[in-house]
This record gives C-alpha cells, structure tokens and sequence, in this order.
C-alpha cells in the first residue's frame, strides 16, 4: 500500500497584528495557528502577553481552520499557499480569507 501524502501546511507570510506575543517583526512564531471563531476568520491563537511566544526559529503556519466557506478551505484544512493576518475591523483575521 502505498503511503499518503503529508500535507504541507501554508506558512503565514505576514502578520500584523503587533499586540500579539506571537509576532515578532511582522513574523509569526507559532508553529501552528487555528484560524475561525463562529462566523469570522479569526485568528484563536492571537494571544496578548507581555512575553514573547512561539518558537523564534519557526515561521508560523495554518495548523486548523474553521471557516469552511472559504475558497481555500477543505476538510477544514487551509490549502492557500500562505496567508497574511491583520487586523479587519479591530479584530485579528486571515486577512486571504475569501468566501467561496
């Protein structure tokens, strides 16, 4: 049987959400965020804390998401080559979210 294959997860090219532990210089350092809260492309891994977190030698990724109405999205998986995160209206958000 043949093995299947890895998925590789999308990188998150961009993040300019300042107040979050995880950025550093426009770079997330979580080796993997969840994206989607109900009906908006949150970021749920946005955490506010006056330490830094994540890993410094990582450049985050998509590891979940939960909006299944976006374009990128399949069985919950983000298949987008990378995604930019930002603030949408004074909330983070995968800002390449595109409903499909």
């Amino acid at each position: 049987m043949a093995a299947t294959p890895v998925m590789q997860l999308p990188v998150i090219s961009e993040c300019s959400a300042e107040g979050c532990a995880y950025n550093h210089e426009h770079t997330c350092h979580a080796v993997a965020i969840t994206v989607g809260d109900t009906d908006a492309p949150v970021c749920d891994t946005f955490v506010s804390a006056d330490t830094d977190g994540g890993e410094p030698s990582v450049t985050g990724r998509v590891g979940a998401c939960k909006m299944a109405d976006c374009r990128h999205n399949s069985g919950l998986e983000c298949h987008a080559p990378a995604i930019s995160v930002g603030y949408e209206q004074e909330q983070v958000d995968c800002l390449t979210y595109a409903r499909a």
